[in-house]
């Protein structure tokens, strides 16, 4: 199988930056281009109990701390200087928006985290990585990070 393009969504969690770490040595060994998603969490209920310029200014400062962690990656992650790499912020619901990825733009594999920063650790059904799985063709490698 060749890999040219490796999708990595995270949310910064332990096991997100795991799955990261490991798509980087899959991407240097293959000579894959990699693809980082973070999806920021759909904040519209807010909306009822803000104003709209609270609400917007929210919705900003969101976006602008997601591209600030996103641009600190190469400081905790050296490996990206060696490879070809983008990220990209979507909003909205997390499974929602990478599938959406996946349709928009294929890749040829997913390495993502089998738990994120709102799952338990305890179940794998239900989390993000599990309900991409079910509804993708695309090859999914499923990380965790040892304890």
């Amino acid at each position: 199988m060749e890999i040219k393009t490796i999708l990595v969504p995270i949310d910064f969690s332990e096991d997100s930056l795991y799955a990261l770490e490991y798509a980087l040595d899959l991407a240097i060994s293959h000579g894959s281009a990699v693809r980082i998603l973070y999806v920021n969490r759909d904040e519209s209920m807010l909306y009822h109990y803000l104003s709209t310029s609270e609400y917007e200014a929210i919705r900003n400062r969101a976006l602008e701390d997601a591209k600030a962690m996103l641009k600190d990656l190469e400081n905790k992650f050296p490996k990206l200087k060696d490879i070809e790499y983008h990220y990209h912020v979507r909003r909205g619901v997390p499974y929602v928006e990478i599938l959406e990825e996946l349709e928009k733009n294929p890749v040829d594999l997913v390495v993502i985290g089998s738990h994120g920063k709102h799952a338990s650790k305890k179940y794998f059904y239900g989390t993000t990585a599990e309900k991409v799985i079910r509804r993708t063709d695309t090859t999914i490698l499923v990380t965790r990070k040892p304890d």
